[in-house]
């Protein structure tokens, strides 16, 4: 059972993880739009989501409609390592290699979005939200990556255990004694 759960795992963490790299190019392309941006981030979980749903279903089909907790996330969870591997190091090769730009690009992108909202917010609030995004030029800091990696980890790790609390399905007691 331990090699079916990291066979499959394996194959949808690499299957999830090629998915979530195409869903992070759409994601940076869009990058002047703050607000594409952010409907691009929860679309894009909700569809890693449903691929870890997805997984948790296949998986359980394959062993005939039932399988434990403990088999059900050790899959999930081995995808989990692979594919947040993926997304940490698509994002640190997209803003130190394809485009480096990227935080100018998003700060003129916020910038006119604080111009339309007017008079709402005052300079220094205005000033201090684009500064906020100078957080995206420690993306280069490889300990700030592998940082990033193990919280990714941790928030996906328990979406997939939620997900395979969802999906188990023990055999029935009287199913087990007779084999």
């Amino acid at each position: 059972m331990k090699q079916k759960n990291i066979s499959a795992g394996l194959q949808f963490g690499f299957i999830i993880g090629l998915v979530y790299c195409l869903l992070l190019f759409w994601r940076w392309s869009n990058v002047s739009n703050l607000f594409m941006i952010g409907i691009n981030s929860i679309l894009g979980y909700l569809v890693i989501i449903g691929l870890l749903f997805w997984e948790a279903v296949t998986r359980k089909k394959n062993e005939g409609g039932y399988i434990d907790l403990k088999n059900l996330f050790q899959t999930l969870f081995i995808s989990v390592l692979i594919f947040e591997l993926f997304y940490s190091v698509f994002n640190y090769i997209y803003f130190v290699y394809i485009d480096p730009n990227i935080v100018a690009k998003m700060k003129a992108g916020l910038s006119i979005a604080l111009e339309k909202i007017g008079n709402q917010l005052t300079d220094e609030q205005k000033i201090e939200k684009l500064n906020n995004l100078d957080e995206y030029n420690n993306i280069a800091n490889i300990g700030k990556v592998i940082r990033g990696y193990f919280i990714s980890i941790a928030v996906s790790g328990i979406v997939a255990l939620l997900i395979a609390l969802i999906i188990r399905k023990n055999k029935p007691l009287l199913e087990d004694l007779n084999q």
